[in-house]
């Protein structure tokens, strides 16, 4: 009885999460590296003043997945950064000033120097 409502009470949040774009910013990530991508998301801020938290994610190479990232995952901010990266060499992708307000669509790509982050809002 206890694990249903438990399920059932994280999939109300989930789906009020993702129906008022307020609480939480919906994001797709597709990595399309031959590589295994190591996802870094930031509230924006100054490093200097405050402590930001960043999460971190892995994505197996050329995988799809959704991530939910609301205001108090990072620090109440409202804008926020996302970070890919494919080895500790290579130059990483990043897509900067995402709004926790808007859904995205975020697309991490190979290049011949390292990773590219392209971001596109969803409706």
């Amino acid at each position: 009885m206890i694990k249903q409502s438990f399920k059932l009470y994280v999939s109300t949040i989930s789906f009020l999460a993702l129906a008022h774009p307020s609480i939480a910013s919906k994001i797709d990530i597709v990595n399309e590296n031959k590589k295994a991508l190591t996802v870094k998301i930031k509230g924006e801020g100054d490093n200097t003043r405050e402590t930001l938290t960043t999460h971190t994610k892995e994505i197996p190479a050329e995988v799809s997945s959704t991530f939910i990232i609301s205001k108090s995952d990072i620090n109440n901010k409202t804008f926020y950064s996302i970070k890919g990266e494919t080895g500790s060499f290579s130059p990483s992708g990043r897509c900067e000033y995402l709004n926790v307000d808007k859904n995205y669509k975020v697309t991490f790509l190979n290049n011949a120097i390292g990773t590219t982050c392209i971001a596109e809002p969803l409706n």
